[in-house]
């Protein structure tokens, strides 16, 4: 996959990102913070996603789906909507958007560190900049 397209998949999941899960009401959770492999557990309680030796734990199949996609590429943190169909309408396309990212790395660790770099700088730079615009519209009417 050529660079133009590995970062036209980026700046498509950033957008998605900021458009449907930041533009509404969100709650932040933490993760690892580091590039795992993370796995879907299903417990007695729910769902469990198994990032390392962290667990979050999820009330449905969809957050966890959610969790594991941002979890496998190393963010410290994610926010995640509180409405629920907002998750289900935006995980399909995350997950598709984070394959395609993935399969661009191929099995060259080096571009795939590369990669996973650029993505978290970048969502945690839209994160940024989202907050920090609601803030100061909130104080500056």
């Amino acid at each position: 996959m050529s660079i133009a397209a590995e970062q036209d998949d980026i700046r498509r999941l950033v957008d998605l990102y900021v458009r449907r899960v930041l533009a509404g009401r969100h709650r932040q959770v933490a993760l690892r913070g580091r590039k795992c492999q993370a796995t879907i557990m299903h417990t007695l309680l729910g769902f469990e996603v198994k990032a390392g030796r962290k667990r979050i734990t999820c009330p449905d199949r969809i957050t966890a789906r959610y969790l594991r996609g941002f979890a496998e590429i190393g963010l410290e943190t994610v926010r995640i909507p509180y409405d629920p169909t907002i998750t289900r309408g935006v995980i399909s396309e995350v997950e598709s958007l984070l394959e395609a990212i993935k399969g661009a790395a191929g099995s060259n660790p080096a571009a795939c560190r590369r990669i996973y770099r650029k993505l978290r700088k970048q969502l945690q730079t839209a994160e940024q900049e989202q907050v920090t615009g609601i803030l100061v519209t909130r104080r500056f009417p």
